[in-house]
């Protein structure tokens, strides 16, 4: 029986009875406010993780890099075939009549240490206060270090010849004196091998590179004699040599106008001229030789600075600038800015009208000539936004087109390391007692006021550091640039009679190098800094 409570409660209305279940607006509100500041918060935490792995991953690449790069430098400097870094003194007056040539034991004698000072060391600083337009220059050799053992060979493209030849000689076993075959393959596989080489470093914009260019070390075969590519085995004549009476070269523009040196063979070679011969000459290891006097001896040696990748064959200057190019106005530019270029790179090289060095380049490009040549050569210009090249097929106006730019297509294989701010290579000075810029304000052993030979460098800058040779010309100046022997300091002692009894001067070789990079990581925005401090004196 219901009680009268229930009773009642029985006869309300159903609307009453059961109470509306939910959130009210204010709750909704307040709910969604919070679910957007938890998502908020994950979306914070989210982002701080992947900055995190992204910082990581670039930290990470930039180690990496920097791994790569120093083991690449240390390597080149390890190998260095001048080990003992003590120029080469001049020579005019030891062969004056009268006069005695030094001794083996004199600093001053190109015997004095031979075998440890062997093609050549290069370093240009050009301006002392830019750290982007430094140049290291040097030849290497894996067996120029005792203490290192198992070296690898060096290794480059080399184009096959033999099929430019008539049969029976049109195979790489019946033509092996060519790049092609240094490898000790007698089936052609483009490629050569050898165990010294020339490099250079440069930086170019933001990237740094690296030119490796081979020393021909042909196959020891009894009937190879010469290390100048052959046309056959058996005739004897030079698949390069371009006379204009003996009809067309095997090699060269007037055998196929697709043919480009440095296009086809990374091999270490300068433009011959002798009266009216002229071609490619290679150089080999004998061209690490600096004992035999004379402009040239019969190796053409490297310590030259004419016989040189870079230098002007005729001069012993180096080109290391270009033209600024501006985005409107004349061509030339009234006031030329010259841009530091470093050296040509792969990709300019192989461009298929460079033609150098065994052809000129043609006049369509920037007026044509030798490319090494920054006086009378060819004009060519540095684009703003990447520091790459350009010429122009009338090098006075830039309406005519471009006919040359640095997008050859063996473009960045010698690319060593993208992104980068500076690349700044400084030498021990022994009186100042430290690392300084040739020229630098700090300098002084390596001061502007003790510099003797003005005329070495390029036509902009002579702070270098040259190894030189013993019958090196430049300028008619026959002095290294920092010779480092004392009589040059020491006013009682004669430094060229060599005299019996004359007090022998003493050496001061260079001690060390230390060379800067800085680069960036794009993807995270980190800055690294190498600094590689690297004893030279032995």
């Amino acid at each position: 029986m219901k009680t009268p409570a229930q009773k009642t409660n029985s006869k309300r209305p159903k609307s009453t009875r059961e109470k509306r279940s939910g959130f009210t607006l204010v709750e909704m509100l307040v709910s969604v406010v919070l679910v957007l500041l938890m998502m908020l918060m994950f979306t914070q935490i989210f982002e701080i993780l992947s900055g995190s792995t992204v910082k990581q991953r670039g930290l990470s690449e930039n180690d990496q890099r920097a791994r790569l790069l120093t083991t690449i430098l240390k390597a080149d400097l390890d190998n260095r075939t001048f080990q003992y870094l003590l120029p080469f003194a001049r020579r005019d007056n030891d062969l004056a009549p009268g006069s005695v040539p030094p001794a083996n034991d004199d600093p001053r004698s190109e015997l004095f240490r031979e075998s440890e000072r062997r093609g050549y060391f290069y370093i240009s600083e050009n301006d002392p206060n830019d750290t982007t337009d430094d140049l290291l220059q040097l030849t290497v050799s894996r067996t120029a270090n005792p203490s290192l053992t198992d070296q690898p060979f060096y290794f480059g493209k080399a184009t096959d010849l033999s099929n430019r030849l008539a049969a029976p000689n049109n195979r790489l076993s019946a033509n092996p004196n060519q790049p092609d075959a240094d490898d000790a393959r007698l089936v052609s596989d483009q490629t050569s091998q050898s165990s010294a080489a020339e490099v250079c470093y440069f930086l170019r914009g933001s990237n740094l590179y690296r030119r490796q260019m081979l020393l021909r070390e042909p196959l020891g075969l009894t009937e190879i004699v010469t290390s100048q590519p052959e046309a056959s085995s058996t005739s004897g004549s030079e698949a390069f040599f371009i006379r204009p009476d003996d009809g067309t070269p095997l090699y060269g523009q007037g055998y196929a106008g697709t043919d480009n040196f440095w296009g086809d063979f990374d091999s270490s070679a300068f433009r011959l001229v002798v009266g009216m011969d002229r071609y490619a000459r290679f150089h080999d290891i004998g061209s690490l030789d600096n004992t035999q006097l004379g402009p040239f001896s019969a190796d053409y040696p490297l310590g030259m600075p004419l016989a040189r990748f870079g230098f002007n064959h005729a001069t012993g200057r180096s080109r290391e600038f270009a033209t600024y190019l501006p985005e409107t106005g004349p061509i030339p530019p009234v006031s030329p800015i010259p841009v530091f270029m470093g050296r040509f790179t792969q990709g300019e090289t192989s461009h298929s009208t460079f033609n150098y060095p065994h052809d000129l380049t043609h006049s369509s490009v920037g007026g044509g000539g030798n490319p090494m040549d920054a006086a009378s050569g060819p004009q060519f210009y540095v684009v703003p936004d990447d520091r790459s090249l350009v010429a122009f097929n009338d090098p006075n106006d830039r309406t005519s087109g471009v006919s040359f730019n640095s997008n050859g297509p063996r473009r960045s294989e010698d690319l060593v390391l993208s992104n980068v701010i500076s690349f700044d290579v400084k030498v021990f000075d022994d009186a100042a007692g430290i690392f300084v810029d040739i020229g630098g304000p700090a300098a002084n052993t390596f001061s502007t006021a003790k510099n003797q030979n003005g005329n070495a460098g390029n036509l902009q800058y002579n702070n270098i550091f040259d190894t030189w040779h013993p019958s090196a010309d430049v300028g008619g100046d026959l002095d290294a640039p920092y010779p480092l022997i004392s009589p040059y300091d020491v006013t009682n002692v004669d430094v060229d009679s060599g005299t019996a009894g004359t007090q022998l001067p003493t050496p001061n070789p260079l001690r060390a190098i230390q060379i800067i990079i800085q680069y960036k990581d794009v993807s995270s925005g980190q800055l690294r800094q190498i600094s590689l401090i690297h004893p030279l004196r032995k």
